[in-house]
């Protein structure tokens, strides 16, 4: 039967379950994988050595017999038995139906998947299932994400006041894994100290500070058409750590200045004079590499530039699984404008 997230926090609250699965799925991994190991956590003996590790869908398809001699073992404590599955990667879930159609009692399957098409077979089977519950996990509106906030923030005993919150969307995007990092980041520098107060400054100070370096590097790679190198600065700044809105909010800055210099010069002031206006400056040790920017991107170009990143940083906040693959096709089309 369809279920929703109450039914989920009434299981753990009560830390036991009859219904014989529990399947868990939609879009929103981050929410469903902390739930799952919730789950995992309160149903599950700690006692029990013998526990059966986490099964595969792919692999008990190839091959079900130790997923099925596991479900006809007896549990360590003789009480009810939980049995891990992992579905994420694939719809086919044969051999959860043909546990569900079975007489195997005293058994619970915690499953996991990611979205699942209306026509999913396992989908309508546990939702036309009594003694089953399916709950789907759907994207965060901005209202969720700000609890999600306020709750991760409240745990550490910090507070974050509203212009804190839009800050940290406005970097991080709604993914929640993206905003639950970076608030571990901005929480641990502000460990030990006695205020406790989080807001816009703040947060943008560590956001912003971090890998500074590295993303005016990679700016100054796209912008002279360094294509090579744009992406091996764009591949070691994902391993880092650094999410797909920073990088736009970082090329949007960026591509701001070029744009005022070109304005700058059109007015009739000269090169210098027209870097030397910037707020905030340009470090001296990047003065002359982005002199050599600005000759290759005028007027026209950094408005089109413009264009493309505010484009891409709506649609990175609101599909974050697509966001590392549009920073991708970002910095690939405007390295090769460089070059023309």
């Amino acid at each position: 039967m369809k279920g929703k997230k109450q039914d989920i926090d009434t299981i753990l609250k009560r830390g036991e379950t009859e219904v014989r699965c529990i399947l868990l799925y939609g879009p929103n991994t981050f929410v469903i994988r902390e739930l799952y190991d919730q789950l995992c956590e309160s149903l599950f003996d700690e006692n029990d050595v013998f526990t059966a590790s986490e099964f595969i869908i792919k692999d008990i398809i190839k091959n079900s017999d130790n997923f099925f001699t596991e479900i006809g073992s007896l549990s360590f404590n003789g009480g009810r038995k939980y049995i891990r599955v992992n579905m994420e990667n694939s719809e086919s879930a044969e051999p959860i139906k043909k546990f569900l159609k079975g007489d195997f009692p005293g058994i619970t399957l915690l499953v996991k998947a990611a979205n699942l098409s209306p026509r999913s077979s396992i989908r309508k089977t546990i939702e036309k299932s009594k003694d089953s519950l399916i709950v789907a996990f759907y994207e965060d509106d901005i209202a969720s994400i700000k609890n999600f906030i306020k709750r991760q923030v409240k745990v550490r005993k910090f507070i974050i006041n509203d212009l804190g919150i839009d800050a940290l969307i406005s970097i991080c995007g709604l993914e929640r894994s993206n905003l639950a990092d970076a608030l571990e980041r901005v929480m641990l520098f502000y460990e030990f100290s006695e205020d406790k107060k989080l807001n816009e400054n703040n947060i943008k100070e560590i956001l912003f500070d971090t890998n500074q370096s590295q993303l005016s590097e990679l700016c100054a790679n796209i912008c002279l058409g360094n294509t090579l190198l744009a992406k091996k600065n764009l591949t070691k700044l994902f391993l880092q750590g650094i999410t797909p809105p920073q990088f736009i909010s970082t090329l949007i800055l960026h591509f701001q200045k070029l744009h005022i210099v070109s304005l700058s010069l059109m007015s009739g002031l000269s090169l210098n004079e027209a870097i030397k206006n910037l707020r905030p400056p340009i470090f001296f040790k990047e003065m002359n590499t982005f002199k050599a920017q600005t000759q290759r991107w005028n007027i026209y170009k950094t408005e089109r530039a413009l264009e493309i990143l505010t484009e891409s940083d709506f649609l990175s906040k609101t599909t974050p699984g697509m966001g590392k693959s549009i920073i991708g096709d970002i910095v690939i089309r405007l390295a090769n404008v460089a070059k023309k």
